[in-house]
């Protein structure tokens, strides 16, 4: 039996997400850091040393605890500069501070060793070593090392003549502690190959087995190019070194990626350009569809209870520091569960997991579709539902927030959105099945995660226009009908 729900009183519930509280937005406005900074730390505060910028890179929720990062730009009275990542972590009002938070010792602001306590903001922070997280990184931005590495395996990987005349790496990708991607752009030695070797060559490090994962996917696709190879195009899988978590691949080719048009043109709202749009989604909507019927098959699976169980999760995390907030996500989430129990899932397809036009590389006409990490089996409408929830939030970031309310066109590009989610599910359709409900609940879900995410990544500017996209969901899904 499923439940009437009040659709009123399931959105005023969320009322609590609106607003992000003063001591956790603080430590991501660089210039509170930067007063405390000048403040508590003697050699800032004496003009010893001139702290000349100060940015926030990541304040995030990482299980109990919030994890920051800065970049810092010094500088000293002999013109001597040095940028510097502090990382540490913030303290909430919940949270006791250890008694043995740092003070400021002996050692220099700025060198590795040194750590300080911002008593102000509650911010425990040290100089950044190295990414020990991502071992083989130092070994990937070498050009030495690099063509070392590669060299080899290009030769497994069916490229028997290649030599690697010289390599150029450059990061195009950092998360710290969780991936690198770099693009090495390649030269090679005069040789009578049939088939010229890749340049550039990817090659990305992931924390965990991501990229054991993205390599199986996208060996077990590349064996079946027959069945899509007509739609979209796809990174050769070059190799991977399991001991080092290194995955290299071939190229795609790029001009721009669909995240990026979709941006454009829904900001300038040009009949032309929103056709463009339309146009290259009903491709990427005939490509997705081609991917889920190859025939492939991956080892990991997903589905909805386990990502709703993730989101859950999520929000039990957030309440260790703002309690109120568990209550306020509940009847929400009692709805998704209650409309997924009741709701068939549709048959697994090798689902790409990720998928969001940010995937999506547009190239003379043609598609190229990347970042396989999280591949798995699941449901089509998974894929579905998180591209079009993407969508949305592009679209609604695209305009963002004057003066600290909303832009008075939000309305305007929710409709927008509406229509061009729409186009892409039944441009799929066309192609291969899938539930719409299914995909609803899938993109509603993902809504809720992307809100959730301007909170674990206080993301300031962008927590009111995701509220704004949740609600607009939730009123005009039929979600809260009975």
């Amino acid at each position: 039996m499923t439940t009437t729900y009040s659709a009123e009183g399931v959105i005023e519930s969320l009322d609590p997400f609106a607003t992000i509280p003063a001591w956790l937005a603080a430590p991501m406005q660089p210039a509170c850091v930067a007063g405390s900074l000048r403040t508590h730390v003697a050699e800032l505060a004496s003009g010893e040393v001139v702290l000349q910028a100060c940015t926030a890179d990541r304040l995030r929720a990482k299980g109990a605890e919030w994890l920051v990062r800065y970049t810092l730009r010094l500088a000293w009275p002999d013109g001597r500069e040095q940028e510097c990542v502090l990382v540490g972590r913030l303290f909430g009002p919940q949270a006791s501070i250890p008694a043995s938070a740092p003070n400021v010792g002996s050692v220099a602001v700025g060198d590795v060793g040194w750590s300080c306590f911002l008593p102000d903001l509650r911010l425990e922070l040290r100089t950044q070593a190295l990414d020990d997280a991502l071992p083989a990184l130092p070994k990937l931005v070498d050009p030495s090392a690099a063509a070392e590495l590669l060299q080899p395996l290009l030769r497994q990987a069916g490229y028997s003549d290649a030599t690697i005349a010289e390599c150029e790496p450059v990061v195009v990708r950092y998360k710290p502690g969780s991936r690198c991607t770099v693009v090495v752009r390649m030269s090679y030695v005069d040789t009578t190959v049939v088939e010229r070797p890749p340049d550039p060559v990817v090659v990305k490090t992931h924390q965990g087995d991501k990229g054991e994962s993205a390599w199986e996917a996208m060996t077990a696709l590349w064996n079946r190019s027959e069945t899509w190879g007509h739609a979209v195009r796809l990174a050769e899988p070059i190799a991977y070194l399991p001991d080092e978590r290194i995955l290299v691949q071939g190229p795609v080719p790029e001009e721009r990626t669909l995240k990026e048009l979709a941006r454009e043109a829904i900001r300038s709202g040009e009949p032309e350009q929103l056709d463009r749009l339309r146009s290259e989604l009903g491709k990427t909507a005939r490509a997705l569809a081609a991917l889920h019927l190859s025939g492939a098959r991956y080892a990991r699976s997903a589905d909805l209870d386990g990502e709703l169980e993730e989101v859950t999760e999520v929000v039990q995390r957030l309440s260790l520091s703002v309690p109120e907030l568990d209550a306020a996500a509940e009847p929400l989430l009692r709805l998704l569960r209650e409309r997924a129990a009741g709701t068939p899932a549709d048959p697994v397809v090798p689902a790409h997991h990720d998928f969001r036009p940010a995937q999506v590389l547009l190239h003379g006409g043609e598609l190229g579709f990347i970042d396989f990490d999280g591949s798995a089996m699941a449901e089509p409408a998974l894929d579905l539902g998180r591209f079009r929830a993407k969508l949305r939030d592009i679209g609604i970031s695209t305009l963002g927030v004057i003066e600290g309310s909303v832009d008075p066109r939000v309305p305007h590009n929710l409709a927008l959105l509406d229509d061009l989610c729409d186009h892409f599910l039944n441009a799929y359709q066309e192609h291969a099945p899938v539930s719409t409900d299914r995909v609803l609940l899938w993109e509603t879900c993902d809504l809720v995660t992307t809100m959730l995410h301007a909170w674990t990544k206080v993301r300031l500017a962008r927590l009111e226009p995701r509220l704004a996209t949740l609600v607009h969901q939730l009123r005009s899904s039929g979600l809260l009908a009975g």
